[in-house]
């Protein structure tokens, strides 16, 4: 194992304790949060990307697009049935305050750091979709689902490399509550899965940026919508 391997497995896996430790150092403002996340994530993708591309790393290249032509519109499909699901719910967030408050609930009932984080403003609500969600969706899926996968695979099998890569993939978001790591390490496994089985790391980085936008963009509408929104009957 080469010296640049050895750095990038130690940076992955040592991060979640350096974040936690670093917890006090949050800056106040969230659109600082934003560009900070956004560059420590680029940093180590683009350590990643010099490593392999240096021919430093173990692993291959990651499959871009599915090869299999209905596979590829399958995930196109899934893609504007979500799309569609996220406008229908916007619209109703907006004109029944009913579903309004139905929610506003279940974001409520989730962790207050992860609420704290999601955008409020408009200036966050655009930083988050085109900085912060595009970073993770990049970043995080070639940290994770191509590159730990692919090196946890070769070490052992498929099934403790989707677990393994999912786990860490959990610890890096522990600053959120250990709640919301299990739930990310869950989400870690759909991603694994879908990376696997459309063997695309494109349509993987698109479900992830996407899961990442409907987020910000639920909880900016359901937290300035006006209470006075009409009710449907």
């Amino acid at each position: 194992m080469q010296t640049s391997e050895v750095a990038l497995l130690s940076i992955i896996l040592v991060f979640p304790l350096a974040d936690l430790l670093l917890e006090k150092y949050r800056f106040k403002s969230k659109s600082q949060e934003y560009v900070k996340t956004a560059v420590i994530l680029w940093a180590i993708t683009g350590f990643l990307c010099y490593s392999f591309f240096g021919g430093k790393l173990s692993i291959q290249a990651p499959d871009g697009l599915p090869v299999s032509t209905w596979k590829l519109y399958f995930a196109i499909s899934i893609f504007i049935a979500f799309l569609a699901y996220f406008v229908y719910l916007i619209s109703s967030i907006n004109n029944n305050e009913h579903i309004r408050q139905q929610v506003l609930g279940q974001l409520q009932n989730g962790s207050n750091a992860l609420v704290d984080l999601l955008p409020k403003s408009r200036k966050e609500l655009l930083l988050f979709t085109f900085l912060v969600s595009v970073t993770a969706g990049v970043c995080e899926e070639l940290i994770f689902r191509w590159y730990l996968y692919s090196f946890l695979e070769q070490q052992t099998n498929w099934i403790v490399a989707i677990l393994g890569s999912s786990v860490i993939f959990g610890l890096w978001h522990c600053y959120l509550g250990w709640r919301h790591v299990l739930r990310t390490a869950i989400i870690g496994v759909v991603f694994c899965g879908v990376y696997l089985y459309f063997e695309s790391i494109v349509v993987a980085i698109i479900a992830h940026i996407i899961i990442d936008v409907y987020s910000g963009t639920i909880a900016f509408y359901v937290r300035n919508t006006s209470n006075r929104v009409p009710t449907k009957s």
